[in-house]
């Protein structure tokens, strides 16, 4: 797979796990990285060739969101996300 299609794939897994947060949740939810990665370390994993824990993930998981908002770049979150995923080591 090259590196634009797990990108691809990232952002896909990043969105439908969003779907299914906001269905189970209505979105509204101060655990919500815990939540999304439970629902989607098997993917990334996969995806990245990696070994995360759900408790490493769920950590990345707010760094990006402080960073998402920090930094307020003009690509979707999914997509930022995805792309940091790919540039850091795991």
């Amino acid at each position: 797979m090259t590196n634009a299609e797990t990108h691809h794939e990232l952002m896909g897994v990043l969105v439908e796990t969003a779907r299914a947060h906001h269905a189970a949740t209505g979105g509204v939810n101060p655990q919500w990285a815990a939540w999304y990665a439970a629902r989607a370390i098997d993917d990334i994993n996969r995806l990245l060739t990696a070994e995360m824990t759900v408790t490493e993930l769920t950590t990345w998981l707010e760094g990006a969101d402080r960073r998402y908002t920090e930094e307020e770049p003009e690509e979707s979150w999914p997509r930022a996300y995805a792309t940091w995923l790919l540039e850091e080591p795991h």
